[in-house]
């Protein structure tokens, strides 16, 4: 007899619901036990164990992703030796496989094949086996992000150390690109249509009004992946059936996906996207990102997106594709979102850029769906759309409430002379989209070289005054970049610009460490230093950016503070400086006077 684990559970789930999710995945319940929350569940055998694993952790139940696992009790000191290893890459031999668990754990003792090309090995110690989990799970290997688990009851699956084990198992939505011709019939007669495919399915699917009547409309889809996989599927069902009826000829599935993880989806030399057109027996064009840049990208995201456009073969062909892609997009996330998490863990906004993509996250109030216009065509909301209500529902980001405007900030960035052709793009066009997409201002200074000879007088005054105030020249090989723009303006623009200098290769093999400064109110210098010296120290510490103050401040009302850092570290280092300032600036400028006490007279 074998016992699960099933953890963040919906407050609305019943025992009766997790009985028929179970039946319905082919799992023998002897007995369940409902908390708040979680619960625990008996099963007869390890088999059945294993199938509910596989099907339900990371199942999408009443908006919650599920997330199962062996049941371990608390004080039980018995630990597994045997462990599973998941999502290996196909081509992967057995002697490639003993070789990479061998190199990270030492000699194992037995190699088991099991389904879906799944390996059991089995270590002479938990010490060694507890080893291996730590070493493989989310382990990239050949470009499949390995999942490694201890099996027997031994102990739960390894968690995140960011205190939210459930970050990593949000799905990732589906976003197709449908001809808005077809949104018509997708829809249905009063929502008929949308109605049976979400209810077949059981994912959300939200379709993306526009005003400027664009040729394509995006439609997001949500759930667990068999869901969305299968809602696509229906959809595309629909636009084939449309397009034959008005003879428009073949209609191509085509998949949104994030510019910064297309490199992975094609592998190296194409091998990983021409795997998937062997398998699925389709071809698979990934677009430049200038192909759709008349509105494909997401105003609110941090990446743009590309569309990759699955054609060739049947329908069939196509949903195989979209399958195996979607995939490797979820298995980039999981493994950016750990990648992220180790190296910092305290974010501006808690999680990296592109995490707000993942469903159920919006860490940020104010960020709007895509276009501004996500329409959620549930069976709930349909009322009001068809009434011409013009209901706006969230979409892939959600829509709260706007909040107040912020104060704008001001960052002196300093980039490698030779990338400045590259952040500014031809004819500006980089520099401007990075505006457009962050609402920040942005002002590259011109180059100081030369300037010298030609203004000596005034160039050693300005650079009198610049040392005075305690902001430094820039170096001849530097150039300065002024950003204005409210907290999340100067994240969003800082972080392109690293992005940039990082892809086009001005940093070699190596992190991009830029040089930034930000003014603050002299009165608030002695606030960042703290009592020798402790804040500007536990300030280094912890954002791990180098953080410099002038020594001469001379008569000024703001110095400068100097960062050096990656991106994240420079960001957090930033943060924290202002919020020091602001903390400072709050306070009473003096000690209140109190009204003095009348005097006794005595009599």
């Amino acid at each position: 007899m074998s016992k699960l684990y099933l953890g963040n559970l919906s407050t609305d789930v019943t025992e009766g619901t997790l009985r028929d999710l179970l039946e319905e995945k082919g799992v023998t319940v002897n007995s369940l036990l409902l908390k708040s929350g979680f619960a625990f569940v008996e099963v007869p055998d390890q088999a059945n164990a294993d199938k509910a694993i596989d099907s339900l952790n990371g199942y999408n139940l009443l908006g919650f992703v599920m997330q199962v696992e062996p049941s371990v009790a608390r004080r039980s000191g018995r630990r597994s030796t045997k462990i599973q290893i998941k999502n290996l890459p196909p081509q992967a031999s057995r002697d490639e496989i003993e070789t990479l668990v061998n190199r990270h754990a030492g000699s194992a003792v037995k190699f088991e094949e099991g389904p879906e090309g799944a390996v059991f090995v089995t270590f002479d110690s938990p010490e060694q086996a507890q080893e291996a989990v730590t070493a493989l799970n989310s382990f990239d290997y050949d470009g499949s992000v390995l999942k490694a688990f201890f099996i027997n009851n031994g102990a739960r699956r390894p968690r995140s150390n960011n205190g939210n084990s459930g970050m990593n198992r949000q799905e990732l939505p589906l976003r197709i690109i449908v001809g808005s011709d077809y949104v018509g019939a997708i829809i249905g007669k009063q929502g008929q249509t949308i109605r049976n495919i979400t209810s077949q399915s059981r994912a959300r699917v939200d379709i993306h009004r526009r005003d400027n009547h664009a040729p394509e409309t995006l439609v997001t889809i949500k759930g667990n992946p068999d869901s969305c996989s299968k809602a696509c599927k229906e959809i595309m069902k629909v636009v084939q059936q449309e397009a034959a009826a008005l003879n428009k000829g073949e209609n191509p599935m085509k998949v949104l996906c994030p510019n910064h993880i297309c490199g992975r989806i094609i592998g190296k030399k194409g091998n990983v996207i021409k795997q998937f057109m062997e398998k699925s027996g389709t071809h698979i064009v990934v677009s430049s990102i200038s192909d759709y840049d008349y509105g494909m990208s997401d105003m609110n995201t941090y990446y743009v997106d590309r569309v990759i456009t699955i054609s060739g073969g049947n329908l069939d062909a196509a949903c195989k594709a979209e399958e195996m892609l979607s995939e490797k997009m979820r298995q980039c996330y999981e493994q950016d979102a750990q990648n992220y998490n180790q190296q910092q863990p305290h974010m501006m906004f808690g999680m990296p850029p592109h995490m707000q993509m993942m469903q159920g996250y919006n860490s940020y109030p104010g960020v709007q769906s895509p276009y501004g216009y996500g329409m959620s065509y549930r069976e709930d909301d349909m009322h009001g759309y068809l009434q011409g209500s013009g209901n706006m529902h969230p979409g892939l980001f959600g829509n709260p409430p706007v909040p107040p405007p912020m104060e704008l900030q001001v960052t002196y960035l300093y980039i490698p002379e030779p990338s400045v052709g590259a952040v500014i793009g031809s004819k500006g066009t980089n520099i401007k989209n990075i505006m457009r997409l962050s609402n920040a201002r942005i002002k590259i200074m011109q180059s100081t070289k030369g300037e010298e000879d030609r203004n000596g007088e005034s160039r050693e005054r300005e650079n009198r005054d610049r040392q005075q105030m305690g902001i430094a020249a820039p170096r001849p090989d530097e150039r300065k970049v002024i950003i204005t723009g409210n907290p999340e303006a100067q994240w969003k623009a800082q972080f392109y610009i690293f992005e940039k200098i990082r892809v086009e290769g001005y940093s070699g093999n190596d992190e991009v460490h830029l040089r930034s400064e930000i003014m603050v109110p002299k009165a608030a210098v002695g606030r960042i230093i703290g009592k020798g010296g402790q804040n500007i120290r536990e300030l280094t510490r912890v954002s791990g950016a180098i953080v410099k103050l002038p020594e001469d401040q001379g008569e000024v009302e703001e110095v400068a503070v100097t960062i050096i850092g990656h991106f994240y570290a420079s960001l957090m280092a930033q943060r924290r400086i202002r919020g020091l300032v602001s903390s400072q600036q709050q306070q009473p400028s003096g000690p209140q006077q109190r009204k003095p006490r009348p005097q006794q007279n005595g009599n």
